[in-house]
């Protein structure tokens, strides 16, 4: 896939802020000589390798959950952007070796002249595109808050505006509905050789949208209830995921350089030992008698032995701690999820009690639960008995707790999803780092330079979302 890519080196390297915008900005290829199926395949390889990082310095939400903490370099998990610029290697990722190259292959695919079943195949294609554009801007949007969306891919413009954030997410909503209304089952898409998601299954992209849009009224539950419950009822209507064989999964190859990026860093690059389980995650699966808990971390302690270290604190030694599963990290297929059958089941359980569709909310609990176990291999009988505790029992009355909590308990290896969903819910409540006493984040920093390259627009943004802060609160966050 890389490899076949025609993309200019600064294209791929050097885009981080706004001299990146100019970079991305210039006419690198042409686009009549880069097949767009090429260009599709590279932008959704470029989402699916961030979601799934193993790396601080591009996926520091895996640590910002609190599943994981570090040993030796400890600026991150105690919610340091800066010292890497990680806000600008987001931005590269998403604007750079994504959105942009989305967008190349939307505009030649929509040049294309077709009729009859390659009418439809058209359409299909440029909704699969549109479904991975809504994603990269919420992705953007949940890091960040206000970000360049109407003039970030303009390429006569070096110095983007950012766009309102509620703004962005109720286009990027629309987008998605147009999409999906687009969408023609009976015929292809992008075939499955281009398809790494889906393989070419195009009813599995349209329940992929649906799920999607399920995500984006959710989010929004608590800042917009009334959009919120429309987009709920819109996406139920198309069809969201029914089982874990519609998980957006994006598998990796055994050989290098399409191996998951986990074991790039962690068995490639030699990097496994910077990392150990935190004792606020460890303590809660054995608090709550969880046995995904040998799926999740190894037993390097000795059998059925479980440590997690203090979230942020110096002197973590990683040969005194639980690690990363091998199962995960020196499995160099192993996939990156994007949104799966668990998710969606506590979505719905959430949107069924707030009413915005109907249903049984208890039942979409356990079935968020159900799949979890199942993904990770845990046998029905542990599942029996894990749910028939008190504890994991369902109550209407404190149904945020229960399914913010069994929400996160799946969500690992998914940290994105995990710190966006413990932000807008409020559980559990996150760790504060030790090191510097720092409160979880509730957003990512803007690039390091972006004050010095699109000064104007940088302060008017920072200015709209209550400063450019760890603390400032995204939109939808109210609670």
């Amino acid at each position: 896939m890389k490899k076949i890519i025609i993309l200019s080196l600064v294209f791929i390297v050097s885009l981080i802020s706004c001299k990146d915008l100019d970079d991305l900005n210039k006419d690198h290829k042409k686009p009549t000589e880069v097949p767009p199926e090429y260009l599709f395949t590279y932008g959704l390889e470029s989402i699916a390798r961030q979601m799934a990082n193993g790396s601080y310095n591009y996926n520091v939400d895996r640590f910002w959950a609190n599943y994981l903490t570090q040993t030796t370099y400890i600026q991150e998990c105690n919610y340091d952007p800066i010292n890497r610029d990680i806000g600008g290697t987001i931005w590269a990722v998403m604007y750079a070796n994504s959105l942009i190259e989305l967008k190349a292959a939307k505009e030649i695919i929509d040049e294309q002249p077709a009729a009859g079943v390659l009418a439809i195949q058209k359409k299909n294609k440029m909704a699969q595109i549109s479904i991975l554009e809504v994603y990269a801007y919420q992705y953007l949007v949940d890091n960040f808050g206000n970000v360049p969306f109407s003039e970030a891919l303009d390429p006569g413009n070096t110095t983007p505006a950012y766009d309102d954030a509620a703004t962005i997410y109720a286009t990027i909503t629309a987008n998605l509905i147009d999409a999906l209304n687009s969408m023609d089952t009976s015929e292809d898409g992008f075939d499955g050789v281009n398809d790494k998601l889906y393989n070419g299954d195009i009813s599995k992209w349209k329940k992929f949208g649906a799920s999607l849009l399920l995500q984006l009224g959710m989010r929004i539950a608590e800042y917009n209830p009334s959009d919120a419950s429309s987009h709920v009822s819109a996406a139920v209507n198309f069809g969201v995921f029914d089982s874990n064989d519609d998980n957006a999964s994006f598998g990796f190859l055994a050989t290098d350089p399409y191996t998951s990026p986990v074991y790039d860093y962690f068995v490639t690059q030699s990097r496994a030992s910077d990392f150990i389980a935190t004792s606020f995650f460890v303590n809660m699966l054995e608090d709550y008698n969880d046995p995904r808990i040998v799926k999740y971390y190894d037993d390097n302690l000795g059998a059925d032995t479980y440590l997690g270290g203090l979230y942020g604190a110096s002197g973590n030694n990683y040969n005194d701690y639980s690690h990363l599963s091998t199962d995960i990290y020196e499995d160099p297929t192993y996939p990156s999820i994007l949104l799966d059958y668990s998710t969606v089941c506590f979505y719905m359980a959430e949107a069924i009690e707030r009413g915005f569709t109907g249903g049984d909310a208890e039942a979409e609990y356990l079935a968020g639960i159900k799949a979890s176990f199942d993904f990770w291999g845990i046998p029905d009988a542990d599942y029996d008995t894990y749910v028939a505790q008190g504890d994991v029992a369902y109550s209407s009355a404190n149904y945020i707790d229960k399914i913010g909590m069994q929400k996160y308990m799946a969500l690992f290896n998914q940290g994105h999803q995990a710190w966006t969903e413990a932000r807008r819910l409020g559980v559990p409540t996150l760790q504060i780092a030790d090191e510097t006493g720092t409160p979880n984040p509730n957003r990512m920093l803007y690039p390091n330079d972006e004050d010095l390259l699109n000064e104007v627009n940088y302060d008017a943004a920072s200015a709209a979302i209550g400063g450019d802060l760890l603390s400032t609160r995204i939109f939808w966050d109210v609670n």
